[in-house]
């Protein structure tokens, strides 16, 4: 059992779920909490417990909805984790020989009939949710899912730009998906403003920029993706040698390592010249100016050194590792969110 779980990746597991619930909680329940900041700053003298919201103020989602979509979207990355090592066993027994657990100490039709259940139990709960929300259409989001990972790892993983294009895009869909719910649901509770009052009997009426909550969930998903095609470089870099060997046309493979190198480092300068335009434009405040400074910016030079210094296996693995903390570290940015003036 521990090895199956192992097949899943739990790290990477947990890290879609604090993702989600810091989209619900950090970027959307964020920004209203901002709003209400900034009427107390105009007001004055008024203290957040004093302020007399609508009952629901906040992510209108339901709370146990909410939770059954993040279940949906875990156990479907579990289950697509566990085909892409099914389906890798020839590449890692040569990458990493010591970390092999489909056909040894997982049997091979075992890993198949996980894959199996927990896609299936995937997208049951992510249908019901859709459902239940009335947002029918978005049952398309985990079959897509479960199909993009199966046709990866049987078909595109081997294939130019396009499996590190389909991975890059899926890590993308789960920011994404939360606001694909929430603001539409928000959107219905706010057909008629929230008002919102004070101790001294006035009222205010709130009306959030649905727009504005829609470029931060963006810029989450743009991140991701930029950031998730890099950390595919650097993978396929560091597994050049069992990809070769398996017959996978990655770009390190077809256009050579020094073009994959530079290929990293573009898109690293492309996520640190964004930052730094967001950062200029519209994030002037201390807090996201030091945090993405030193949290962010920080941890994507220091990938983008060891990418071009790297030239064994560890050491384009490193190069990853450092990458994920940036990826980790800019997600974390969404808990700040509710502070920024």
């Amino acid at each position: 059992m521990k090895d199956f779980i192992r097949l899943t990746r739990p790290t990477n597991l947990v890290i879609i779920t604090v993702t989600m619930f810091l989209m619900r909680y950090g970027v959307i329940g964020g920004n209203l909490e901002r709003g209400l900041n900034q009427l107390m700053s105009e007001v004055g003298d008024v203290q957040r417990d004093q302020l007399i919201v609508p009952e629901g103020f906040g992510p209108q989602m339901p709370l146990v909805h909410f939770i059954l979509l993040v279940l949906s979207t875990v156990l479907i990355a579990a289950g697509g984790n566990i085909i892409n090592d099914y389906f890798d066993t020839r590449i890692d027994r040569i990458n990493k020989p010591d970390d092999v657990i489909v056909g040894r100490t997982v049997k091979r039709r075992v890993a198949m009939t996980g894959h199996a259940m927990l896609s299936g139990i995937g997208f049951v709960l992510g249908a019901f949710v859709a459902w239940r929300s009335g947002l029918l259409q978005w049952a398309a989001i985990p079959a897509f899912a479960i199909g993009a990972l199966w046709t990866y790892s049987t078909s595109f993983k081997r294939k130019l730009i396009l499996g590190n294009g389909l991975v890059a895009t899926l890590t993308a869909l789960v920011p994404l998906t939360v606001g694909l719910y929430e603001l539409p649901l928000l959107q219905r509770s706010f057909s008629e403003p929230w008002v919102v009052g004070l101790p001294n009997g006035d009222q205010f009426q709130m009306e959030p920029v649905f727009y504005e909550l829609w470029y931060w969930i963006l810029g989450f998903s743009v991140f991701a993706f930029l950031s998730t095609l890099v950390r595919e470089l650097q993978k396929d870099m560091a597994d050049v040698k069992g990809d070769e060997a398996d017959g996978c046309r990655t770009i390190p493979i077809v256009w050579g390592m020094k073009w994959a190198r530079v290929l990293a480092m573009v898109h690293i300068g492309i996520i640190i010249a964004l930052l730094l335009f967001l950062r200029s434009l519209l994030l002037r405040d201390p807090l996201s100016y030091w945090y993405i400074g030193l949290a962010i910016l920080g941890p994507l030079l220091l990938s983008a050194g060891f990418t071009y210094q790297a030239h064994s296996r560890s050491e384009h693995v490193r190069a990853g590792a450092v990458m994920k903390v940036a990826m980790v570290m800019a997600v974390g940015y969404a808990l700040l969110i509710r502070y920024i003036p």
